[in-house]
């Protein structure tokens, strides 16, 4: 199975409501999208463009167009550097498992490569924050070659928990 990115807006909606589940709820935003909320958010999603600072994509399967998950890209994520851009990467529950995690994260570093300058930097580190208890995707930034730092930073979705800092280089390949 293939992925092709377009850039996420309200036509995604009702997939991702049906296709969430508590693992993906709990990484993205800490619970649930509720609709109200979800439209809100991918109206805003409408707005951003790749030569901005924020991006989202969809991830779909090539050929049917079915939503698999998703991911984005954002230069002014909190405890960014010059020159870093935040890389996160989200799949249904029904792709998980079947091998789509790495070929989704790396479509997503070659647009980060892709990207063009802004605020005169170009992209030359993607910053994942990863959840310590989060194998799998663990794997897909070791695949994408992606390092940990050891460091401890508050969990992008809110509440108490942490997530690591994990770094991969965007100027190798």
């Amino acid at each position: 199975m293939r992925i092709r990115l377009e850039r996420l807006g309200p036509g995604h909606a009702e997939e991702i409501l049906t296709g969430q589940d508590e693992a993906l709820a709990r990484e993205i935003i800490g619970r649930p999208w509720d609709r109200e909320r979800l439209e809100e958010f991918l109206a805003r999603c409408v707005h951003w463009r790749e030569v901005g600072p924020v991006v989202e994509f969809a991830a779909l399967e090539e050929g049917s167009g079915r939503l698999l998950g998703g991911g984005g890209l954002n230069r002014l994520a909190p405890g960014l550097g010059p020159g870093q851009v935040a890389l996160t990467y989200w799949l249904f529950a029904e792709a998980r498992g079947s091998g789509l995690g790495a070929p989704l994260a790396a479509a997503l570093a070659d647009r980060a490569r892709d990207l063009p300058t802004w605020r005169g930097m170009t992209a030359s580190e993607a910053v994942l924050l990863i959840a310590p208890d989060n194998i799998a995707s663990q794997t897909v930034a070791r695949t994408l070659g992606a390092r940990p730092t050891g460091a401890l930073v508050a969990h992008p979705a809110g509440g108490s928990r942490q997530a690591e800092r994990w770094v991969l280089d965007l100027r190798g390949s």
